[in-house]
């Protein structure tokens, strides 16, 4: 169910995506298309940032940092747009330099699959958190790596802006692909409001990739133009995420049986960590050999490569020190436990042994109590006997007052049993005292 704020910024977001698709198909090229067309696209941004500001109040935990990282591409998606808006609407010229807008617009899928890469539907994501913000910190290092060795150099190094456009929007679509492939991963391993939600962001996301290819291929062509026909796939792309992003309004991270998955991810991560580091000086060696690019562009990659190395390597050996200090504590807590354990079964051996004590004194004091009433009952009656002399009389009462020092006795051998053997009231209940009837 969609939340009433949500609901709002969908409504608004179906009115701009019908002005834009009605102005293009109603007007032809003009500055009005120009105006609806930068209009709409930052209308489709700052809806998305506002959907995912609102996402993340309401949310906890992996929840709210994915939502954040997506709330951060969109307000780059912002960026972009409203760099090439000014150029065209304010100043009514083309950008003089579109690195600005191409390289925030490059940054959008990289925090998209960094905000994927937190697993927002599982609780157990929070646990490794400070390991995500490596990847996070990796994955983005790498993209940007990518995007200085293609695209960057034909553009600052030897101003060739065709090679420039086409390498752009390759990596573009290789980002954005990444993105889809992701999402319908997720898709696929989850169920309910969020496997609802991850269908419809990759549809959304496949959409608007595919209407962006569409659109660099029309602008290499010379037939693209601000607010065209061309535009409006890629507003179908944004409504269609913006409905994903509303869908969101009440997810929350659920727990999730212990599976390999967590375990496979964390493995994966270090796989991908590792193809990252070695594509480096794969890039390198193909920059080297390759025949076409000039020497100015092939010696920029060479040292780009060299610092990129040097930077993934710093990243790769901080996170293994982070895995050792974890995997230290891990250990010292084992070691800590494992006191703590044998602890508490000495004491559970020596509860034991006083339980069995305590009862082995009580069933010998209830063995010494009954010869001593009996040996108490018939003096008492030997006492009584009138045929008896004075002095075999006292020796009768002797006996009896031996015998209450003796059954003194034996009563505080029975209290500190009864307290050892206090788990088993039954074992604590002795015998009453033989009574002996004249």
């Amino acid at each position: 169910m969609i939340a009433r704020a949500q609901s709002i910024c969908l409504k608004v977001a179906v009115v701009t995506a019908v002005a834009q698709a009605l102005a293009a198909f109603a007007l032809k090229e003009s500055y009005a298309t120009t105006v609806i067309g930068d209009s709409a696209s930052l209308i489709f941004t700052c809806v998305m940032v506002i959907l995912c500001g609102l996402n993340s109040h309401s949310s906890t935990g992996p929840a709210r940092m994915f939502w954040m990282l997506n709330a951060a591409a969109f307000i780059f998606l912002f960026s972009s747009y409203s760099y090439w808006s000014f150029s065209e609407v304010l100043l009514k010229k083309a950008a003089s330099n579109p690195l600005i807008g191409d390289g925030f617009f490059f940054l959008v899928p990289a925090l998209m699959l960094a905000a994927l890469a937190f697993r927002p539907h599982s609780e157990s994501a929070a646990s490794d958190l400070r390991f995500r913000r490596l990847d996070f910190a990796f994955l983005l290092s790498w993209w940007l790596c990518l995007y200085f060795y293609f695209a960057v150099p034909w553009l600052i190094v030897v101003n060739n802006f065709p090679s420039y456009n086409r390498a752009n929007y390759f990596l573009v679509l290789a980002e954005q692909s990444s993105v889809v492939l992701v999402l319908l991963v997720l898709w696929r391993r989850t169920a309910g409001p969020w496997r609802r939600f991850y269908g419809h962001a990759c549809l959304g996301n496949m959409v608007f990739a595919l209407a962006n290819l569409i659109q660099g291929l029309a602008l290499a062509a010379g037939k693209y133009y601000p607010g065209g026909i061309y535009d409006v796939p890629l507003g179908l792309g944004g409504l269609w995420i913006v409905y994903a992003l509303a869908l969101g309004s009440n997810l929350q991270p659920s727990s999730e049986p212990a599976s390999a998955h967590s375990d496979r991810q964390g493995l994966w991560t270090a796989r991908l960590g590792m193809v990252a580091i070695v594509s480096l000086p794969v890039l390198a060696i193909y920059g080297y050999l390759e025949d076409t690019a000039p020497a100015v562009v092939i010696a920029f990659r060479l040292r780009l490569i060299l610092g990129a190395m040097f930077f993934l390597g710093a990243l790769g050996f901080l996170r293994l020190f982070i895995l050792e200090r974890e995997l230290q504590r891990l250990v010292n807590l084992t070691e800590s436990s494992y006191e703590s354990l044998k602890t508490v079964q000495e004491r559970i051996a020596l509860s034991q042994k006083l339980a069995a004590l305590g009862r082995l004194v009580l069933g010998a004091a209830h063995e010494i109590n009954n010869p001593l009433t009996a040996i108490f009952g018939y003096s008492g009656l030997l006492a009584d006997n009138p045929s008896l002399t004075p002095q075999e009389r006292r020796l009768a009462h002797e006996i009896q007052q031996q015998v209450r020092l003796a059954q003194s006795a034996v009563s505080s051998m029975r209290e500190p049993a009864n307290s050892s053997s206090a788990d088993n009231p039954a074992e604590n209940t002795s015998p009453a005292p033989v009574r002996i009837l004249e």
